[in-house]
C-alpha cells in the first residue's frame, strides 16, 4: 500500500510538472541515457511514450563521466547544486565521476541585471541606486543559487560584494525536488541493484541542505561564526556581514580580495610552502577545536593575497555549505588519523565500523571487513612514510571499502573527508613535501590532553557512575512491568535458547566484570576528588589519593588481564 501510495503521489507530482519533466528526459535521452529512461518506465509515464526517440546517437567521443556532467549542466541550477553535492560522496558516486563534477563550480550562466535588481530592491525596500553608492552590473560569479555582485553602499567607501539569489529559484527549486523524488522512487523500484545507494535518503539529504542554502539567514550565521573563531588566527581573512544591508535572499558583505589559490605562486610570487601550511593548520583547525569546518574549499572559495610586508593572507568566501562535527565524531577522526600515523590497522578498522550506518537485517562480518581495511592500509602504507601517502586516495579507498560491506557514511564524515582530500591536493601541489599527518600534530595533542584531562575524567565517571545508578533505580519497576504484561499474555517471547549453561556463566562474569569496572571507576572518581583536600602524605604526595590511585589501576589491570584470558 506505501509502495503503491508513494507510486501515485509521485506520478501525480510529474504530472504538475510535466513541462520540466519531459525537458528532463529530453536531457537523458539527448546525451546518450535513453536506456536508464526505458529501464526506469520514465516513457510510459505521462504519455511521453512516442514523443520522442530513445537514441544513444551522443557524442562516442565522450565518456560517461563527461556526459552525466553535461547532463547535470543542461538540467539547470537545482542539478547542479546536487552534483556539487555529490562530488563530496565518493562513497556513493564511482571516482571518475566524482572528479568530473567538480568541475561544475563555475558552470551557471549569468542572471541577467534587472532580475538582480528585482530582487534586491524588493529584499531591501529602495532603489539599487539608494543603497548603494555603485553596482556593477557585470557578475563576480554566478553560482546555482545566487549571482556576486561587486558594490559600495552609499555614504561609505568600503568596497563590498553582494550576493543575490536567483529570481524564482526557489519556485525552480521545489518543482525540481518534486521530480526527484519521483525518480528516486522509481530508482529504487525499478533499480534493485542501485537501492543501497539509498536514492530516496540521497534525494532527502539533498532537499534539507539545499532549502538551508535557499535560506541566506544561515550564511550569515555561518560568516559570523568563523569570523569569531578566526579572529586571533593569522592569516586568515573572513569577511564581514553587513547585516543592515542583507535579508534571506540578500547578504552584503566585505570584499575578500586575492587571487585563486592555485595561481598564487605564480601571480603574487610569494612562497606557495607558508600557504599550503596555512590552509591545513585552518582546516584542522575547523575539525578538532571549533568542530565547524567549511563544506565547500575548492580552489575558487580559496583567495590569496599578500599583506605590506609580502606575507601571504588566506581569504575564505561562499559559506553556504558548512559541517559541524559533535565531540565524539572529532574524536572518532582524532583516532583515524592516530591509526595512520602509528599504522594500527586495527584501530582504524574498528572505528570506521562504529561510525559507519549499517543496514537493517544485514547482518555483518567484522573479521572479513577488517581484513579488508588492512588490506586498504597496507597498500597505501607498506614501504612508504607517513608523509608520502596520499592520504586522499587512502579515504576514498577506506570508503570505497565499506561500501562493499554495505556499509555507508554518514554525510558529515564524507565532508570532512571531501576536504582534506581536497586542501591536501591543493597542499601538495604547491608545496609536494607537504605532510598532512605532521601539519596535525599540535592539534592531535591538544584534542588527547582534552580527552585525558582529570578534570574530564572525573565529569565524565561522574556522569556514568549517575547513569548506572538511575538504571539501577529503574530497573526493578521496568522488570515487574515486563513480568506483569508476560503473565497477561501482552508480550510473547519466542527465542530458541542453546547451550544455555554457557550463556548463564557468560552472563555471571559479566555481571562480575561489571562490578569490578565499577569499583575501578570509584577509586579513580573518588582519588580524583580527594586531589587537594588536607590529609597525610606519602613522600610528599597526598596518601589517600595515591592510595586510591594504586587500588583502582591494580584492580583494573586484572579485569583487563581476565577479559583477556578468557575465551
Amino acid at each position: 500500500m506505501a509502495n503503491l501510495y508513494g507510486r501515485v503521489r509521485g506520478i501525480s507530482t510529474a504530472i504538475k510538472d510535466v513541462g520540466r519533466f519531459r525537458e528532463i528526459v529530453g536531457v537523458l535521452v539527448k546525451h546518450g541515457f535513453g536506456e536508464v529512461v526505458t529501464r526506469l518506465e520514465l516513457q510510459d509515464t505521462m504519455g511521453l511514450k512516442g514523443l520522442m526517440a530513445f537514441r544513444d546517437d551522443h557524442d562516442q567521443t565522450f565518456t560517461t563521466a563527461q556526459r552525466v556532467r553535461m547532463t547535470i549542466e543542461d538540467l539547470g541550477p537545482t542539478f547542479i547544486k546536487l552534483g556539487q553535492i555529490l562530488s563530496t560522496r565518493p562513497d556513493l558516486v564511482p571516482a571518475d565521476i566524482v572528479a568530473e563534477l567538480q568541475h561544475l563550480q563555475d558552470a551557471v550562466p549569468e542572471v541577467p541585471f534587472e532580475d538582480v535588481r528585482a530582487v534586491v530592491e524588493s529584499e531591501l525596500g529602495e532603489p539599487i541606486e539608494e543603497r548603494f553608492a555603485e553596482f556593477h552590473r557585470k557578475p563576480m560569479a554566478s553560482a546555482s543559487i545566487a549571482q556576486v555582485h561587486r558594490a559600495v553602499l552609499a555614504h561609505e567607501t568600503e568596497e563590498v560584494v553582494v550576493k543575490v539569489q536567483r529570481l524564482g529559484i526557489g519556485k525552480a527549486i521545489d518543482s525540481d525536488l518534486n521530480i526527484l523524488h519521483f525518480l528516486a522512487r522509481q530508482v529504487e523500484q525499478q533499480a534493485p541493484d542501485l537501492a543501497l545507494m539509498d536514492p530516496v535518503g540521497i534525494v532527502s539529504e539533498f532537499e534539507r541542505a539545499i532549502r538551508r542554502e535557499l535560506e541566506f539567514d544561515n550564511e550569515r550565521r555561518n560568516i559570523h561564526t568563523f569570523a569569531a573563531n578566526f579572529a586571533g588566527f593569522e592569516g586568515i581573512e573572513v569577511p564581514r556581514v553587513h547585516d543592515r544591508s542583507s535579508t534571506s535572499k540578500v547578504v552584503t558583505m566585505g570584499l575578500v580580495r586575492g587571487v585563486k589559490v592555485t595561481v598564487a605562486p605564480q601571480t603574487l610570487g610569494i612562497n606557495p610552502y607558508p600557504v599550503a601550511r596555512m590552509m591545513l593548520r585552518a582546516l584542522f583547525k575547523m575539525i578538532f577545536r571549533d568542530g565547524v569546518f567549511h563544506g565547500d574549499l575548492h580552489p575558487g572559495n580559496i583567495l590569496i593575497r599578500a599583506d605590506e610586508d609580502g606575507n601571504p593572507i588566506i581569504g575564505l568566501i561562499d559559506f553556504g555549505l558548512v559541517g559541524r562535527l559533535t565531540r565524539k565524531q572529532r574524536e572518532n577522526i582524532l583516532d583515524i588519523l592516530i591509526g595512520l600515523s602509528r599504522r594500527d590497522y586495527q584501530l582504524v578498522a574498528r572505528v570506521f565500523f562504529e561510525l559507519g550506518i549499517k543496514q537493517p537485517g544485514v547482518i555483518y562480518n567484522y573479521e572479513a571487513f577488517e581484513a579488508d581495511t588492512v588490506e586498504v592500509m597496507d597498500r597505501h602504507l607498506s614501504g612508504r612514510t607517513v608523509g608520502e601517502v596520499d592520504v586522499g586516495a587512502y579515504f576514498a579507498d577506506l570508503v570505497t571499502g565499506a561500501i562493499r560491506h554495505q556499509i555507508k557514511m554518514p554525510p558529515t564524515y564524507t565532508m570532512v573527508f571531501k576536504a582534506l582530500m581536497t586542501i591536501e591536493g591543493i597542499g601538495k601541489t604547491l608545496a609536494p613535501d607537504l605532510n598532512l599527518v605532521e601539519e596535525a600534530e599540535p592539534f592531535v595533542k591538544e584534542m588527547l590532553a582534552e580527552r585525558y584531562d582529570p578534570q574530564r575524567l572525573v565529569s565524565e565517571g561522574i556522569d556514568s557512575i549517575g547513569a548506572l545508578s538511575r538504571f539501577l533505580r529503574s530497573f526493578p519497576h521496568v522488570a515487574t512491568a515486563l513480568l506483569s504484561d508476560l503473565s497477561e499474555g501482552r508480550v510473547t517471547l519466542r527465542h530458541d535458547v542453546q547451550e544455555l549453561d554457557r550463556l548463564i556463566a557468560v552472563h555471571q562474569h559479566g555481571q562480575r566484570q561489571l562490578a569490578r569496572a565499577i569499583l575501578v571507576a570509584s577509586c579513580m572518581v573518588g582519588g580524583s576528588l580527594a586531589l587537594g583536600q588536607p590529609g597525610p602524605t606519602v613522600l610528599g604526595a597526598p596518601a589517600i589519593p595515591v592510595l586510591l590511585y594504586v587500588a583502582g589501576g591494580w584492580m583494573g589491570f586484572r579485569l583487563i588481564v581476565s577479559n583477556l584470558r578468557r575465551p
